[in-house]
């Protein structure tokens, strides 16, 4: 029912189109494959022979957080964002902590028939890549972080203090209202949405709150009771750029420093003016940065 409603909505139907021409510019093709335990992943995918690079969302998001960055970077490498299992169109389903879900990446790897990639996280999936850095240095040609959680770092996030403080999480949306509240907290710089489009972007997260809160209580005991991802990373030697926009509201950008420290090889790159998710304010200067970093390691 809520298809054909979808599908009735003018305005819903715009959203769509509109994502559809973001993966259309960045020549992103939807795709599905099983893994080994019967879970269906959706991704995007590129499909050309260039190096490829693997992109992992954060908690909320999806493989669609990615087209505007992968425009930018298709000429030069093979762009596969997947739909992490229990997020967008892949299966709810299997273990959904952050450790399940690194051995799921492992899996679409191997599905893929792709030996080394370039691995690259936002949020809970640069927590997730950092895992797969630690369990599986040898598949990783290079990681990229983009501020990764878990993080020590020399204090806490804005988030964590109001967490901690009670005064709820602004990361997930059940009305227009709070969708761009939710916008405001984790971006300084977030692409124009137009006010119809509102409607329809907090009813999809509507959709979804409940599920995404489950999961975000399960991630914030996962890392209260785990490793940092300094100690996740402490030693890894596979080389490493860390992103950090310097008004991250949700992930302090101090991490930065503190996640290179307990690496052999990891460059830092801190954003001027950018949130939490550089991907959709300056994808950009963000493209640039990472594809010089992977020219310095094209060895």
């Amino acid at each position: 029912m809520r298809g054909l409603l979808r599908r009735l909505d003018p305005v819903a139907r715009a959203v769509d189109r509109a994502r559809l021409g973001l993966r259309q510019r960045a020549g992103l093709h939807r795709r599905t494959l099983v893994l080994p335990d019967g879970r269906q992943i959706v991704y995007l995918d590129t499909e050309t022979d260039r190096p490829p690079v693997v992109l992992l969302h954060g908690i909320g998001a999806s493989k669609d957080h990615w087209p505007r960055l992968a425009r930018r970077l298709a000429e030069h490498v093979r762009v596969i964002a997947p739909d992490l299992p229990g997020y967008g169109e892949s299966d709810v389903a299997g273990d959904l902590s952050m450790a399940g879900l690194a051995d799921a990446v492992v899996d679409v790897l191997d599905a893929l028939d792709l030996d080394r990639v370039h691995l690259a996280g936002s949020s809970m999936g640069g927590r997730i890549a950092a895992l797969v850095a630690a369990r599986h240095p040898e598949r990783l040609r290079t990681l990229w972080l983009l501020a990764p959680a878990g993080a020590e770092g020399e204090r806490p996030s804005e988030l964590i203090e109001q967490f901690f403080a009670g005064e709820g999480v602004p990361l997930f949306a059940r009305t227009a209202e709070e969708y761009e509240t939710s916008v405001a907290f984790t971006m300084s710089r977030p692409p124009a949405i137009p006010r119809p489009a509102l409607r329809v972007l907090a009813a999809e997260s509507a959709a979804v709150w409940g599920h995404h809160r489950r999961r975000f209580a399960a991630l914030t005991e996962e890392l209260a009771f785990g490793e940092t991802t300094e100690a996740v990373l402490d030693g890894v030697a596979v080389p490493t750029l860390i992103t950090w926009g310097t008004e991250d509201r949700v992930l302090h950008p101090s991490g930065a420093a503190t996640i290179a420290a307990a690496m052999p090889d990891a460059t830092v790159r801190l954003m001027d003016g950018v949130g939490h998710l550089p991907m959709l304010e300056a994808p950009e200067p963000l493209a640039a940065d990472y594809l010089a970093f992977l020219d310095a390691h094209a060895g």
